[in-house]
């Protein structure tokens, strides 16, 4: 080891175990990080180029559209509800072929769980807020008692 540190090596030794070194250092590196490169790739341009008319795409600055025609190694996307808003994109500039998902979502207020709870004892000592008052007055209207707050 210590005629990899000097600059002259000593005599009868080779450069072999040196270079071998190198050699699994540069297996390494391939099978860590420029294989897995080449098949996302490939993965990719599979993708875009599987591309046809009508098909949703992710464009590279986040914007969806749809495609309507296909010129060589163009795309023509459809962006928007307005019809006439058509514009050339290349294949490359294509990260997803996905349709965008705008169905808006909905809270059931029965399953969401109030975030503070409501405990009797010490009600007045916290300070009731808005939530705390509205079951109170469903608790008590629901036992048949006088509501406590007066709107």
């Amino acid at each position: 080891m210590s005629f990899l540190l000097s600059s002259e090596a000593p005599a009868g030794s080779s450069m072999l175990p040196m270079l071998a070194v190198y050699a699994v250092f540069i297996v390494v590196l391939y099978f860590i990080m420029i294989r897995p490169q080449r098949k996302r790739q490939k993965q990719t341009d599979q993708m875009q180029n599987s591309i046809g008319i009508g098909d949703w795409v992710l464009l590279s600055n986040g914007m969806y559209g749809k495609v309507v025609n296909v010129i060589n190694d163009c795309l023509m996307v459809e962006f928007g509800t307005n019809k006439s808003v058509i514009i050339p994109v290349r294949r490359d500039q294509i990260l997803a072929a996905n349709e965008p998902d705008l169905t808006q979502k909905t809270v059931d207020e029965s399953a969401v769980e109030p975030k503070d709870a409501l405990v009797e004892e010490d009600l007045e000592e916290d300070g009731l807020d808005n939530y705390d008052k509205y079951l109170i007055e469903q608790e008590e209207k629901r036992n048949g008692k006088k509501a406590r707050f007066k709107k």
